[in-house]
């Protein structure tokens, strides 16, 4: 249970992530189509920075507040893991966005993207249906981060390095433009160590805050499973990071209600039903993967996200220049 006390905290770091996600368009769909079309790697290199980050905040702080700081704990790799991985990828290459991308989207007025909502939901209900989601709690190992050993000092060592390379080629240029209101976008790496850091600290310390996680868990509800006890902190925190992201489109200039017809909601809508699914027996979607289960080094999450990441960039060379 969260501490009451502590709520205030949360909140604020979930209305940071929206405003992160929406003002830096933050998306793996995105990532993959400047890799493979513009060969440009500054999108791809900014999630090694997210996960970086996360791991640089949230191992310490495990180490120091076990008790109150958790890491992610993980599945073995197999075939539903990889499998999983691979066709959320291919959902949010039909969606036009991963769930986070997704976000970004709606809280910049796009209504097409409520039909990404709706069928997530319809998938993560599928698979709740099916007795297929996540994974048996005996085979949940813990973090091989969670004691100080050398290898684990070896890791959040690397996390930092990480950290320290994007933030000295980059920091003079933020500082610039750190009173610039009018700026859509702050950069892929900023949006993504903020990210990082704010997402780690909320997922250590109260558990899920992504929209897609928690859809999952009340789709789960729906089919009889037990919703966490902090349920409702879920639920606040991702409409603060709705809300978050609405005031960062509001406050730049680009909010804008609209809808792309017909067809573009029921690639929403099968995109988003292949995602929900995916992201229900993973379990995580790619926000949960890459900014918990990676810097915990959750083998499910690093096969995940890799087999997602592949598919999107094979998606992109496989139609070639067109859209």
């Amino acid at each position: 249970m969260v501490p009451p006390l502590i709520l205030p905290f949360l909140l604020l770091l979930a209305l940071c992530l929206g405003y992160a996600i929406r003002r830096g368009s933050v998306c793996a769909v995105a990532a993959a189509e400047s890799l493979v079309r513009q060969r440009r790697t500054a999108r791809l290199r900014s999630f090694a920075v997210t996960a970086a980050g996360s791991g640089l905040v949230i191992v310490p702080a495990h180490w120091v507040w076990p008790e109150t700081v958790s890491l992610s704990p993980g599945y073995p790799v197999s075939a539903t893991v990889l499998v999983a991985g691979a066709l959320f990828g291919l959902g949010a290459r039909l969606n036009g966005a991963c769930a986070l991308g997704t976000l970004s989207n709606l809280t910049g007025g796009n209504l097409s993207y409520t039909a990404s909502v709706l069928g997530m939901v319809a998938g993560a209900v599928l698979i709740a249906m099916s007795g297929h989601g996540g994974g048996a709690a005996s085979d949940l190992r813990p973090s091989p981060l969670g004691v100080p050993t050398m290898e684990a000092l070896a890791a959040v060592l690397m996390f930092l390095a990480i950290v320290v390379i994007a933030l000295s080629r980059r920091m003079p240029r933020w500082l610039r433009t750190l009173r610039d209101p009018s700026a859509m976008r702050i950069g892929p790496y900023r949006a993504m160590l903020l990210l990082g850091v704010c997402g780690g600290l909320f997922y250590a310390m109260a558990g899920q805050w992504t929209y897609l996680s928690v859809l999952s868990q009340r789709a789960a509800g729906l089919v009889g499973a037990v919703p966490s006890e902090d349920g409702l902190v879920a639920i606040l925190a991702a409409a603060t990071v709705a809300a978050g992201g609405a005031i960062a489109a509001w406050r730049s200039g680009h909010f804008q209600l609209r809808w792309d017809g017909r067809h573009a909601t029921l690639r929403c809508l099968g995109g988003g039903l292949v995602m929900g699914a995916s992201a229900a027996a993973i379990p995580g979607g790619n926000g949960t993967m890459l900014i918990f289960g990676v810097p915990s080094v959750a083998p499910h999450a690093l096969a995940g996200y890799a087999a997602m990441m592949v598919v999107l960039c094979l998606s992109f060379i496989a139609t070639g220049r067109d859209r």
